[in-house]
């Protein structure tokens, strides 16, 4: 039995939040979204979570095209990337090229690559780890925020070829509309048809600078970028699953199974295999994120609540136990070290 598991950072998703509830009045609360999750938009959240929450979406607005009155806010500069890295380049064929490499920190599971047809190109987006009416709305999603940054340098009346779309017919006259082409749907995966030449569009807002832009990022973000598992990366795959459970509440046993679809006994076989038990791994987990908060200037009472610690007592002994130390020795040796 494997556990793989697709994952999604909280920001990528939080577009389609925010322009749910904008237009529809339906807010993170109402789908039960936990308020940590809301905390952290870097939050690796398992991709069968997102999608339960577009099927609920659609449900609560009645409208299964609720990514087509959105379209909006499905923008990649809402990632708030340094620098605006994905759009800032001079022309598409750059962005292009950004996109499907730099999406990668912020999806597992899926793929985002060009397939060429004489003049024409094809920017194709697969995801394997969605399933049913959410097939329709994460195509969807994607699509339009692809086809956003190619208007970003094309302009806003730029119209692609053909569009081809996952999942269940949805809306199809309002969708071909949106892309002014023919639009397919229950597609193996998600196309977008554009002519090759469009690839030179420059973008009239970049500036040429000579020197390089140094943009600096904390190594505590830094880290965040990079800490995306594979799906196959089963002991990565668990670290984040278990992470990602504190959402609602201390991790449990019954909790991460639920979250990845198992039996208690199924999860709790699969750990012994791989020579862990839950109770050890958890509070790993947790220590090394309690860590983290250290590093980003939070103090032992709140990193005790946002862990799920009954107390700061309880943090204590569960962190002393992994690094010899009390979380307020740690954070004080922290303090005293000086930078190199």
């Amino acid at each position: 039995m494997l556990l793989n598991s697709a994952f999604i950072r909280f920001c990528y998703l939080l577009p389609v939040l925010k322009g749910v509830e904008a237009h529809y009045g339906i807010t993170p609360a109402m789908l039960k979204l936990p308020q940590l999750l809301q905390q952290d938009a870097m939050m690796l959240v398992p991709f069968t979570e997102v999608a339960k929450w577009l099927e609920q979406i659609e449900k609560l607005t009645g409208d299964a095209g609720f990514m087509l009155k959105i379209q909006q806010y499905l923008t990649l500069s809402s990632l708030e990337v340094p620098g605006n890295w994905f759009l800032s380049a001079p022309d598409l064929a750059i962005t292009f090229r950004r996109i499907n490499h730099g999406v990668t920190s912020f999806q597992s599971g899926a793929s985002y690559y060009a397939q060429q047809s004489g003049k024409i190109l094809k920017w194709c987006y697969s995801n394997t780890f969605v399933r049913d009416r959410a097939k329709s709305h994460d195509s969807l999603r994607v699509a339009i925020t692809l086809f956003n940054a190619i208007k970003h340098y094309t302009g806003n009346n730029h119209s692609l070829l053909k569009v081809r779309l996952s999942g269940s017919p949805s809306k199809q006259l309002e969708t071909e509309a949106l892309f002014d082409c023919p639009v397919s749907w229950n597609a193996p995966q998600t196309e977008l048809w554009l002519n090759i030449d469009d690839l030179l569009a420059s973008n009239s807002d970049f500036t040429y600078v000579p020197e390089p832009i140094k943009t600096a990022i904390p190594m505590s973000q830094l880290e965040n970028y990079l800490n995306m598992p594979q799906p196959t990366d089963t002991p990565k795959v668990l670290y984040e699953m278990v992470n990602y459970s504190r959402c609602y509440g201390f991790p449990n046993v019954d909790t991460v199974a639920e979250l990845f679809d198992i039996s208690r006994q199924q999860l709790q076989r699969r750990l012994q295999k791989l020579g862990f038990s839950f109770t050890y791994l958890s509070g790993y987990i947790l220590c090394n994120q309690a860590i983290k908060y250290m590093l980003e200037g939070k103090d032992i009472a709140e990193i005790a609540s946002l862990l799920g610690y009954a107390n700061a007592h309880s943090f204590s002994r569960s962190f002393a136990r992994f690094r010899q130390q009390t979380p307020t020795q740690y954070l004080k040796n922290l303090k005293n070290k000086k930078p190199l």
